[in-house]
């Protein structure tokens, strides 16, 4: 049954109402039975039940009819329902790539998966190319009356059309980013079309077949190239992390030499005292110098604590700052950066950051030790996740959030030390803009 069928029911519903006048009709007629003859009546009579008899057959079949076509038309509105989801989620798609967010079609783990997959599909292409699979083509063409002649111009219109298609598609692919995909996959489509036109003369076409191997390719090489962009920027940060990390090492054994240090020259000093003690017989100055060597002790007992601490510090690869800090002049208002630093020396980082890629310090809002540095920035990131700058790329840790939400959600944290600065100094920012005042 066709799918526009249901819009002859209305022509069926009164298809049955005229049937069912004419049985209304005919029993006008059986009433006017004084004016036939007996004979003449029955005849007529059975003539008339007979012609009910059919007229309701044809009611029974035109409803059932009806009832097939409601049931047609209840199954095409379904069908409409899903195609209309299938349409907005297309549309949704599309208009998601104007605004230059892509989905992945293939979303493969890695950048070697992505160049297996494409090697594989140029493999496909060569072979296609080789055993002539790739184009439709006459092969009965002669020239001069020669068949070779004509197997070699068929071949040469072959290489023609592959040749130009090729180079088409390769110039279309190298210029494809998250903004044109679209466009350059309507290119490659042209260039097909206008390939094909242009040799229908010569009896010689590209294949479907062919034409989508390179849309899958166009879209391949394009996932390839933001894999290894991902996974560039990935290696970047795990660079940067190992150097952080050695600084890390380096400032910890640095600091362990200044405390042994100072060990020494506590027990260097009780060592003396020591001495001294032996030979004082006066009740006072005996009390003085125990005094003294309980002091040493105790400082000595506190360096001790600290090495600990360094040592901890070294093997605990989660230990560190959560910092949070701002740069108005370069940023604007409520634009906060959520980070962390194994660092013994926080603010190192913090002037690191504030280097020449910016063109003002910034600004630290808090900063907070834990012992579970990373879980702590990695909560406030997942707290913050429709707050952030870049909505894409999360490994910017960039946030538009007025400070005192921030402030509002580290009390939460009832067991950490946070002091919390809420105006930004902006000293340069602001010295700036006095001075662009006066001038």
């Amino acid at each position: 049954m066709g799918v526009f069928d249901f819009l002859n029911a209305k022509k069926y519903k009164k298809d049955a109402e005229e049937l069912q006048k004419e049985i209304e009709s005919i029993k006008e007629e059986l009433k006017d039975v004084d004016k036939k003859t007996s004979i003449e009546l029955k005849q007529h009579i059975l003539e008339k039940e007979k012609e009910i008899e059919e007229l309701d057959k044809k009611i029974e079949l035109k409803n059932l009819e009806l009832k097939n076509k409601d049931e047609d038309i209840e199954k095409i509105k379904k069908v409409i329902k899903e195609k209309s989801k299938e349409i907005l989620s297309i549309d949704e798609t599309i208009e998601l790539q104007t605004y230059g967010i892509y989905t992945p079609r293939y979303n493969l783990v890695s950048s070697e998966e992505y160049k297996k997959r494409l090697d594989k599909l140029r493999d496909a292409q060569k072979k296609q190319i080789k055993d002539k699979t790739a184009v439709n083509f006459f092969d009965k063409r002669t020239v001069d009356g020669s068949k070779a002649k004509g197997r070699k111009m068929t071949n040469d219109n072959i290489k023609q059309i592959l040749r130009s298609f090729n180079n088409e598609c390769e110039a279309a692919i190298n210029k494809v980013k998250v903004s044109n995909i679209e466009t350059v996959e309507k290119r490659i489509r042209n260039s097909f079309t206008q390939l094909n036109k242009l040799n229908e003369s010569n009896r010689v076409s590209i294949k479907t077949q062919y034409l989508n191997l390179k849309i899958e390719e166009l879209y391949l090489s394009f996932e390839y190239e933001k894999k290894k962009a991902e996974e560039k920027e990935i290696l970047r940060e795990q660079r940067e992390k190992e150097k952080e990390e050695k600084k890390l090492q380096k400032e910890i054994q640095d600091k362990k030499k200044i405390i042994d240090k100072d060990i020494k020259h506590y027990k260097n000093m009780i060592d003396e005292l020591n001495e001294k003690l032996k030979s004082m017989e006066g009740e006072l100055e005996r009390k003085d110098i125990n005094n003294q060597i309980l002091d040493l002790n105790t400082k000595v007992q506190e360096k001790e604590e600290e090495k600990e601490e360094m040592d901890y510090r070294s093997a605990n690869a989660t230990a560190g700052y959560v910092y949070i800090i701002s740069n108005v002049g370069s940023f604007g208002d409520d634009v906060v950066k959520i980070g962390v630093t194994r660092r013994l020396d926080p603010y190192e980082r913090i002037a690191e950051l504030s280097s020449a890629s910016v063109p003002f310090r910034f600004d630290i809002h808090a900063l907070i030790f834990s012992y579970q540095a990373y879980e702590l920035e990695t909560a406030l990131h997942n707290k913050f996740n429709n707050r952030r700058v870049n909505a894409i790329n999360h490994r910017k840790e960039f946030f538009k959030i007025p400070i005192e939400e921030i402030k509002e959600a580290l009390n939460e944290y009832k067991d950490l030390t946070i002091d919390f600065t809420e105006v930004p100094d902006a000293e340069e920012y602001r010295q700036t803009l006095k001075l662009y005042e006066k001038n």
